[in-house]
């Protein structure tokens, strides 16, 4: 259909209406162009600035806590610095040694230091089982110890401010079985133990073991073979090698045939 005829059909449509309908047509075309022109045009655009401005106030944001970040970079780094020295303070202090057999022989040797200096008899020593405490494992020794109170109390207190981070969580003193000293205050008897800390090794894994050469095969092999072996012996009727065939095994040589007569003899 031609644009000028649909123009002039539309004139002549307006045409025909009384001019109070004429003004309600044009304004509910204005009213229809003004919603198209801001559905299609203007709120694209105001939605378009305020995805812009949040976009922008977003960055701003990430810019500020970007800005703190490296202000606060060199402060970041002198602490991890200090941790990793307090860690590696933290690591001296622990019990030398790898395995539990040797944080007890390191208990027991400071505890032997410690009575010589202190003047502590250690009448015996025992190893305690090992405790797991992750990443460390927990290693005691429990001592049964002879001499005064004096001696007592600097042995323990050379426990625990020596150069190891060491426990005790279990002391016991009493009277019972010792020996009153000739001079001087009477010695007691005490059981002390001692515990220290280790850094877990971590356990290797244990390689795969290999089936053996011939394990996993099946049984019927075997089988398989001892009746092929069965079923060579129980055929008689087979030659065997060094056999003819149609002579029995048993049978010896054939007996000579009878003497040729000699040429001419009747």
């Amino acid at each position: 259909m031609n644009l000028r005829t649909l123009w002039a059909t539309a004139q002549h449509w307006y045409a025909t209406h009384s001019v109070r309908d004429r003004r309600i047509v044009l304004a509910l075309a204005g009213a229809l162009g003004v919603s198209l022109v801001y559905v299609g045009i203007v709120d694209p655009i105001v939605a378009y600035r305020q995805r812009v401005a949040q976009e922008i106030g977003e960055g701003q944001e990430q810019l500020e806590r970007s800005a703190r970040f490296i202000g606060a970079l060199d402060t970041l780094r002198a602490e991890r610095e200090e941790l990793r020295q307090r860690l590696t303070q933290a690591k001296t202090r622990l019990l030398p040694g790898g395995s539990g057999t040797l944080g007890a022989a390191a208990l027991q040797e400071r505890a032997n230091a410690l009575a010589t200096e202190k003047g502590i008899a250690i009448q015996s020593a025992q190893v305690m089982r090992e405790e797991p405490a992750d990443p460390f494992r927990k290693v005691a020794v429990r001592l049964t110890l002879m001499g005064e109170l004096r001696q007592f109390t600097d042995f323990v207190a050379g426990f625990e401010y020596g150069p190891h981070q060491l426990t005790i969580p279990f002391v016991e003193v009493n009277r019972r079985g010792a020996v009153p000293g000739a001079k001087g205050p009477r010695t007691l008897s005490a059981t002390v133990e001692v515990s220290g800390y280790l850094l877990a090794e971590a356990k290797p894994k244990a390689p795969e073991a290999e089936p053996a050469e011939g394990e996993g095969e099946p049984a019927g092999g075997a089988g398989e073979g001892e009746a092929a072996a069965g079923g060579a012996e129980a055929s008689p009727g087979e030659p065997t090698p060094g056999e003819l065939p149609g002579r029995d095994a048993g049978q010896g040589e054939p007996p000579p045939g009878p003497p040729l007569a000699a040429p001419g003899a009747t």
